[in-house]
């Protein structure tokens, strides 16, 4: 195995390596990205593009994955701007919070009542944006459910709870207390 080869080994091996590590950073187990491992990496693709001796098989390996680490890097690259746009973003709401002096308090309730879920799809519509509005102003919100999922989610709720509690109609609200926001599902009663 010549130089190249080993070369262009340790370079897969380190790319491999290098994504899994900023694929643990994006999923927030750890606090910075890796950018050690991609400094190291970058020197090894320079000495290497440097390399005029490399066959054409290494030459092809080689470009190979050059052309995946720019793809890797250019996405990595943009979703660290999205998470520090974020994180400034946050950062003012929270600044501008403090500065008005006023605590989040109730902010009202949403409720809607489900009887069909098949019929009822506009409503199913109007509950999902609410959700999604109120997760959007949160800072430690989980990520966006698709629609269709949510309206699985509705619909087998309400067949649940219609056939535990021999209702006709569920009631979901959605309210915020504070910093949370409560979505609860009940049985109505109808007089």
């Amino acid at each position: 195995m010549s130089n190249y080869d080993e070369d262009l080994a340790t370079l897969e091996d380190w790319l491999r390596r290098l994504k899994v590590e900023y694929d643990i950073f994006f999923n927030g187990h750890r606090k910075k990205p890796p950018e050690d491992m991609r400094l190291r990496v970058e020197k090894l693709v320079k000495k290497l593009s440097e390399s005029s001796g490399m066959s054409f098989g290494q030459r092809f390996r080689y470009t190979t994955l050059i052309g995946h680490y720019y793809i890797y890097r250019d996405r990595w690259r943009r979703k660290l701007a999205e998470q520090e746009s974020g994180a400034e973003a946050k950062e003012q709401a929270a600044g501008a919070k403090q500065a008005a002096g006023r605590k989040e308090t109730e902010e009202g309730e949403i409720r809607i009542s489900i009887s069909n879920p098949q019929s009822d799809q506009s409503e199913i519509r109007r509950l999902y944006e609410a959700v999604n509005r109120l997760r959007g102003s949160r800072a430690n919100a989980a990520p966006a459910m698709p629609y269709s999922q949510f309206a699985d989610y509705i619909a087998g709720q309400t067949a649940k709870l219609k056939e535990r509690s021999g209702c006709q109609s569920v009631q979901f609200t959605l309210a915020v207390k504070g910093d949370a926001v409560k979505f609860t599902a009940k049985p109505e009663k109808k007089p």
